[in-house]
């Protein structure tokens, strides 16, 4: 299949509504703006960047197909970064806002040939714009090779950021959880269809040695 290379836009704010993307407790005013992670596809050299929510022009995440990863010629799926933008404020029922304790993190669920693999991943604070506040991948996951270790066959990856904020409810602060809910892609490991004949023929020229 091809796969475009698209761009992200480091200054565009789009404040999504996030319907079915975010859980919303009895304090509202806190939400998901965008995430967009950052890919090295098999066998290219390039960029992509694929979205759960916000980053209108990007192609989404959600059933999106990575196509084959040949191992035996050391093709790789890269999650090279991931960005993350969200917010809370005053309003909509609660006092709610972000600060430097809030936390964020990526959670990648990776399933299929009998394997469950499940990795979290921590984001990091980069910089703020007013009540929004923006996330990356930590340096040492940058740059995490996704099929890793797998055996051949299909595969479904989702992706799921969890957060928190700080409520105020008029009398006691506490923090409140929330995540965007999972986005699931899908890819294929396989060898390289010249790699299974050289195999089979070197398994044939051995045999042939031995009788």
């Amino acid at each position: 299949m091809k796969h475009s290379v698209l761009k992200r836009s480091a200054v565009a704010v789009y404040l999504f509504p996030c319907v079915g993307f975010i859980t919303v407790g009895a304090n509202a005013g806190y939400g998901v703006a965008e995430v967009t992670g950052a890919f090295q596809l098999p066998g290219a050299s390039s960029t992509s960047f694929l979205s759960a929510v916000g980053a209108a022009w990007n192609q989404r995440i959600e059933g999106y197909d990575f196509g084959n990863i040949n191992t035996l010629t050391s093709e790789s799926l890269l999650l090279q970064n991931f960005y993350f933008e969200n917010y809370a404020y005053n309003g909509d029922g609660g006092n709610n806002w972000l600060s430097d304790s809030s936390t964020a993190s990526i959670d990648i669920l990776i399933t299929g040939v009998g394997t469950q693999i499940e990795t979290p991943l921590v984001l990091n604070q980069t910089s703020t714009n007013g009540n929004n506040r923006y996330w990356q991948l930590a340096s040492p996951s940058q740059n995490t090779n996704l099929a890793a270790g797998l055996a051949n066959g299909s595969y479904s990856i989702s992706f799921n950021v969890k957060y928190t904020y700080n409520i105020w409810d008029g009398s006691s602060a506490s923090v409140g959880t929330a995540s965007t809910g999972a986005s699931t892609a899908t890819f294929t490991v396989v060898p390289a269809p010249g790699a299974i004949a050289l195999i089979g023929l070197a398994g044939l020229v051995a045999r042939r040695r031995r009788a």
